[in-house]
Order: C-alpha cells, then structure tokens, then sequence
C-alpha cells in the first residue's frame, strides 16, 4: 500500500470536500484528483495534436532539418538567458 503525505492546507482541503458530502472518503478524493490531473494531460496533448493537424492541413509547416533544430535550441537558450517564458496558451493552460 502506497502512503503519501500532504501539506497541511491541501490535507485540510481534502478531508473538508470529505466532510462536505463530495467524496465519501479521502481514497476517493485523492483518486478523482488524479484522474482529473491525467485528463487535463491528455487534453493539452491532444490540443497540440490539432495545433499540428490544421498546420499541416493549412500548409503551414517546413521541414524539420538539423539546421532548423539549431536555430530552435539558439531560440531557445537566448530566451532563457534573457528571461523571457515562452508559452503556447493553446497548449499549456495550466
């Protein structure tokens, strides 16, 4: 059997949708919240994949070269050094 701890405030976050009739016990609880993590997962992948799907279908791709894999790194690095995040709002809504 697997034992896991938590902080005190999700703990108490945990046993109160217990006690408010939302699961019937924390077991229940812990695996809604996983299900649901592994759901919101799998929705942004998928979310990538059509990203992917209507580029390639609106001929909006190039060809993956290793020149075009240095240039993303460089993008990549330059970004990083200069503190910028970079994120797709369509893909990673977390």
């Amino acid at each position: 059997m697997m034992k896991v701890s938590f902080a005190e405030i999700d703990e108490a976050y945990l046993r109160n949708k217990v006690e408010n009739g939302y699961y019937s016990s924390l077991s229940e609880a812990i695996r809604d919240t996983v299900r649901k993590q592994r759901e919101s997962e799998q929705n942004r992948l998928i979310a990538a994949l059509e990203i992917g799907e209507k580029a390639i279908q609106e001929s909006q791709t190039q060809p993956f070269t290793r020149k075009l894999f240095d240039q993303v790194i460089q993008d990549g690095i330059s970004k990083a050094k200069n503190g910028e995040i970079v994120v797709n709002t369509n893909v990673i809504a977390q």
